[in-house]
């Protein structure tokens, strides 16, 4: 049984090195499914679950996002949401673990909004970290023309089941109260 499930696994890694070759031949493999291949992937090497061409696929990858241009992560979110008529508004990766992003879903119509905060940032330097990013956040929103009252934030940010919010104030609300408590959105 154990094996079966190995081999399902390798298979499922092999599908995913050939779906981001793929991609980088057409310069839209983002640097999350780079990451992904090259980094999460090859922590499965010398087990059951690394595919048997794994090293070649990789190297592959490598080679490829090396002489072909790739698209950003943010270029690749905005892609996939408006596939289905959506609408990224606000996106921000600065590293591998951070990421808030706020979009529109045109089915049923909400917002949907999401904070995660590089664990591997210092404890001390995390709430500057956090204060920097919702200041590019408070610049977006201005520009924008969305006013937003920041008086009436939580003091801590509550679980929405979804991530998604009926008003773009109450996204915002929530990506401003996970960045004023970085600790409660790390990743």
């Amino acid at each position: 049984m154990e094996n079966q499930q190995m081999n399902r696994l390798a298979a499922a890694y092999r599908a995913d090195l050939l779906y981001a070759v793929e991609r980088a031949k057409q310069g839209n493999c983002a640097p999350c499914w780079q990451d992904y291949c090259l980094e999460e992937l090859a922590a499965a090497k010398d087990t059951g679950a690394y595919p048997q061409d794994g090293d070649a696929l990789q190297a592959e990858l490598q080679r490829l996002t090396a002489v072909v241009p790739q698209i950003t992560n943010r270029e690749a979110e905005a892609a996939e949401l408006a596939a289905y008529g959506g609408k990224l508004l606000f996106y921000l990766d600065r590293d591998r673990g951070t990421l808030v992003e706020l979009a529109y879903l045109p089915a049923p119509g909400r917002y949907s909004a999401c904070a995660y905060i590089d664990a591997q940032a210092s404890r001390t330097d995390r709430p500057a970290y956090a204060r920097s990013i919702a200041a590019q956040l408070d610049e977006w929103r201005q520009e924008q023309g969305i006013p937003f009252d920041k008086s009436t934030l939580p003091a801590h940010p509550a679980d929405s089941d979804s991530g998604e919010f009926d008003t773009v104030e109450e996204a915002l609300g929530y990506l401003y109260a996970c960045l004023h408590c970085p600790d409660s959105v790390l990743c």
